[in-house]
């Protein structure tokens, strides 16, 4: 009977443990979600914590946490809501128009100049039946508005109240583990925490960088919509390897419709501006903020991307980023790691 007890709970526990797995596939798209948010929220925590260590030092008194995220918050609040008001339907609507006139458009500034060195009679025969743009999960995303705008405003209000409630919600996830280990998650936690930091620093400065040369560049082609482009291209770098690719087509499809010339130029300026980002920025912004090597980027997105699409593709730097804490925490000793604070991509220090 002790035997038979004890196979019965272990069906029961494996029965659970498929529930379980079973229920969380159902709602992978609301744990995606609640990922993206705690990511940000990562990210943005320091900027909260130094807030109340200025206040404190300067007026010798605390700040609540509520208030200090809220002096942090409220700016990328207002950043995201002014975007995605003012840019996302403007791209929709040029989107929509460019697919109608686009076949007109690449035969008189593309197939003509350039059959005159290559035949072209394929690409002609092609553009008969109409160019269908790409209709990615980007695309989809943006013709659902309704659920676009509600995940938006889901991850918003879930990075608020993570940065409020950030240490109640660190307590119950140590609770998971016993007492004698709690002190070890929790500089495992931090850890992670420190990496999405870094992460999200990161990002934003190569989409700083990054759009500050595009309006620069578009500004002086004289191209039209300069900085709305440049905003495009500074979120085009969230996505790693293709969003500066497709962040680059509406560039493109606003100089085609003006004259061949600004085609050609624009065309040649992103083509230096990515071999600048992949060969100079981002190199030295990545391997500097958060120690992940290109190969573990480009094998991160193509996993991520084949899983879950776009979404994948933006969350699979933070998820490598955290199997490589969870990796150092338990292959690599605390020494090993203080030996290697000043290099990226190896676990020890090289002797020479």
């Amino acid at each position: 009977m002790r035997e038979l007890d004890l196979f019965a709970r272990k069906v029961a526990i494996i029965a659970a443990a498929a529930i379980i797995l079973l229920i969380l596939w159902l709602v992978r798209d609301i744990l995606v979600l609640v990922f993206i948010a705690a990511v940000l929220a990562a990210g943005i925590a320091p900027a909260v914590r130094r807030v109340r260590v200025v206040w404190r030092f300067w007026f010798k008194r605390r700040m609540p946490r509520g208030t200090a995220v809220m002096i942090v918050y409220l700016p990328f609040l207002l950043i995201v809501i002014t975007v995605g008001v003012f840019l996302v339907p403007r791209v929709v609507s040029d989107w929509r128009q460019l697919s109608t006139h686009l076949p007109a458009l690449i035969e008189a500034n593309i197939v003509q100049p350039l059959e005159r060195y290559v035949p072209m009679g394929a690409v002609r025969e092609a553009l008969r039946g109409g160019v269908d743009l790409p209709e990615g999960s980007v695309f989809r995303y943006m013709r659902s508005a309704a659920t676009a705008i509600g995940a938006v405003f889901a991850i918003l209000f879930m990075v608020a109240y993570m940065l409020i409630d950030a240490p109640r919600l660190r307590n119950l996830i140590l609770l998971v583990y016993p007492a004698e280990v709690r002190g070890d998650r929790l500089r495992t936690l931090i850890r992670m925490g420190h990496r999405m930091s870094s992460w999200l620093s990161a990002q934003l400065l190569l989409a700083a960088i990054i759009g500050i040369f595009t309006f620069a560049g578009l500004a002086i082609l004289g191209i039209p919509y300069a900085l709305p482009l440049a905003i495009l291209a500074a979120f085009g770098e969230v996505i790693p390897v293709i969003g500066p690719i497709v962040s680059s087509i509406p560039a493109l499809a606003v100089a085609i419709l003006h004259s061949k010339w600004q085609f050609w130029a624009v065309l040649v300026f992103y083509f230096l501006l990515q071999k600048f980002e992949n060969y100079i920025v981002v190199p030295r912004v990545m391997s500097s903020k958060v120690s992940i090597s290109p190969l573990a980027v480009f094998i991160a997105f193509m996993m991520g991307a084949s899983l879950l699409g776009f979404i994948g593709a933006v969350i699979a730097i933070p998820v490598a980023a955290i199997i490589q804490v969870t990796f150092e925490e338990v292959f690599v000793s605390r020494r090993e790691r203080r030996q290697d604070a000043g290099r990226a991509g190896t676990l020890l220090r090289r002797v020479d």
